[in-house]
């Protein structure tokens, strides 16, 4: 182990032992601690798997300097305990008219005050009358210097972040023994990843916030009411002009409150574990509207992203305020090796292939023939030649000077989304036709390794698939996932938050498969990372689910590597003119 277990598991206990009696079953904690406090927060590692044993939610706020989001919470909190006044007259009339267009009285509920503030000083963590100690003997600083190194490679090619602009991190707090699928180390290494992170950040530009909170294990969950809360006030801040009861409301409370002050960033960074973040109240019960009330967004992040695939980005008229990056649960040495690369000369491979796919009127996939079939796809590239459907990359698009085609093709103002590490050229499959034999990793609720011995099947027929066969695991956890998706898309219905044919578009693509791929970075390799295996040079991945266009989303998206070496996979394109181009032989680039 790269770190003492047996030092961080009585550390919990130690925590534990002084939290007893200051939480119970379904509290929220809020952490407070300085930026410049590094002891303070590798000590959150333990500490919140301490209250997530005692089944309490944990709120993170790393600060460097004043947190406007932050202090509105506690202003709000202070206002809505507080006495009868202008401020609490208008924040009831909010709470009033949500109640109403949701039809039911739950949104009260998020502002109750979290039952425990735990602030950290240079003594510890003062929490409920009591100081605690910093925890940090279990932890040791490694790969320090290459990890710096690497986070400043990410933001300078990368985002190309400016001095004027302000950057967030959010990450993974410390699951319960019981849900930490991913080994122990993986979680410790990425608090340094979001914690290199923020102090590159913080020499580049104005601002720098760092994050997180308590994961739900099912989409269906409500998420922990302070980061609702704290969502709610942002998006309905951003949409305070709309001419709607609730937002009428808002914006009379928001003069008072001063939230004005609340803005999304600039740019944001975030490492992505096991679980998700919870169903949105207000998103899904109101929705935040587009300007022209045509459409409605489900959550302030894909609001102020503006995803090129979603509809309502082409209905909404104003600019994208966020450009996000997401990356896996990862290893340090995984994360350096495959992020510290030069960016601009993996986008040139990425352009190579991608104009090698944009003169084909088809693409083949050809694998061996293995025990369980063989992978055989047809795809017909008609909306691709047409210049009706993009090719996309995946290494510097976070980096506002790299053509966005997708805005091109669709005429609309969209934002930038990106994976570190990049390394694919990808695309949104019409006709799509065959048999796919996924044998690396799959992504469900977190990433799952696929045995070559029964690898999982999937049947396509013009873009629709039926999986035939594949570990129970898996299956079992797709099934749950589908499962749960289906039930997110019958609430937006049942609660008008979405417009109609948004709905009928999810229930359109809910078989869909989304997106094919072929993988380019030289420096991924074979993992249970899906983050990194879905990179690895010389594979290539499909993805079920959601698709990378307007009008072909759907409310999930699941990832299945194929090792293309092993299946001695061709890959080529046939042209209008009848030549062909090979991208793949046998599973070896060839260009």
């Amino acid at each position: 182990m790269k770190y003492s277990v047996k030092g961080f598991d009585k550390a919990v206990a130690y925590y534990k032992g002084e939290l007893r009696g200051l939480l119970k079953k379904g509290d929220a904690c809020l952490i407070e601690i300085p930026l410049k406090n590094s002891k303070a927060f590798y000590s959150v590692a333990p500490l919140s798997r301490a209250i997530h044993e005692l089944k309490a939610d944990v709120n993170l706020f790393v600060l460097d300097g004043r947190s406007h989001s932050l202090n509105a919470l506690k202003k709000t909190w202070k206002v809505f305990n507080g006495e009868a006044s202008k401020k609490r007259n208008a924040l009831d009339e909010f709470i009033t008219a949500v109640n109403r267009k949701a039809k039911n009285r739950k949104f009260i509920h998020l502002f109750k005050q979290p039952e425990l503030f735990i602030i950290a000083s240079g003594k510890g963590f003062a929490a409920g009358g009591k100081t605690m100690e910093f925890r940090t003997g279990w932890f040791r600083k490694r790969l320090w210097g290459k990890l710096l190194a690497t986070c400043r490679r990410i933001l300078e090619q990368g985002y190309a972040l400016k001095k004027s602009e302000k950057f967030s991190v959010s990450f993974e707090l410390m699951p319960t023994k019981k849900d930490l699928d991913l080994p122990f180390d993986d979680y410790i290494d990425n608090f340094s990843i979001a914690y290199a992170m923020a102090l590159a950040a913080k020499k580049m530009c104005r601002k720098v916030g760092l994050g997180s909170s308590t994961s739900r294990m099912s989409q269906l969950e409500p998420m922990n009411r302070i980061s609702d809360l704290s969502t709610t006030l942002v998006g309905c801040e951003y949409e305070k002009n709309i001419k709607e009861p609730v937002f009428n409301k808002f914006k009379k409370l928001s003069k008072l409150m001063n939230y004005r002050v609340l803005k999304p960033n600039d740019a944001a960074f975030g490492i992505h574990g096991k679980g998700y973040g919870g169903k949105h109240f207000f998103g899904l019960e109101v929705g935040y509207p587009t300007p022209n009330r045509k459409s409605r967004w489900q959550s302030p992040g894909q609001m102020f992203l503006k995803p090129f695939w979603y509809t309502q980005s082409k209905i909404d008229n104003r600019e994208p305020k966020t450009r996000y990056a997401i990356t896996g649960t990862l290893p340090l040495e995984n994360f350096i090796r495959t992020c510290y690369i030069d960016f601009f000369k993996l986008r040139k491979l990425d352009d190579a292939i991608r104009e090698i796919v944009k003169k084909g009127k088809t693409i083949h996939f050809r694998g061996k023939k293995m025990k369980q079939g063989r992978t055989e796809l047809w795809l017909d590239l008609t909306p691709v030649l047409k210049g009706k459907s993009p090719v996309l990359a995946s290494d510097i698009e976070v980096n506002p000077s790299t053509p966005s085609e997708s805005a091109q093709i669709f005429k609309m103002k969209s934002g930038r989304y990106g994976n570190f590490p990049g390394g694919e050229v990808f695309w949104t499959p019409h006709d799509l036709n065959g048999t796919y034999i996924g044998d690396v990793v799959i992504n469900v609720d977190q990433s799952y390794v696929i045995g070559s011995k029964k690898p999982f099947v999937v049947k396509i027929r013009h873009g629709y698939y039926k999986v035939k066969s594949g570990p129970a695991k898996i299956l079992k956890a797709l099934t749950k996932r589908k499962k749960e998706s289906r039930k997110l898309i019958n609430l937006y219905e049942k609660n008008k938050s979405m417009p109609k044919s948004v709905i009928n578009t999810y229930k359109k693509n809910f078989d869909r498969v989304g997106e094919i791929a072929i993988n380019t970075n030289p420096k991924a390799k074979l993992s249970r990372y899906l983050i990194e295996t879905e990179k690895i040079a010389r594979m290539m991945h499909i993805a079920l689910g959601s698709g990378y266009e307007p009008n072909r989303e759907t409310t999930y998206h699941c990832d299945i590597v194929l090792n293309c070496p092993r299946q001695k996979m061709d890959i080529w394109v046939e042209t209008p003119k009848g030549e062909t181009i090979w991208i793949m032989r046998k599973g070896k680039h060839v260009v």
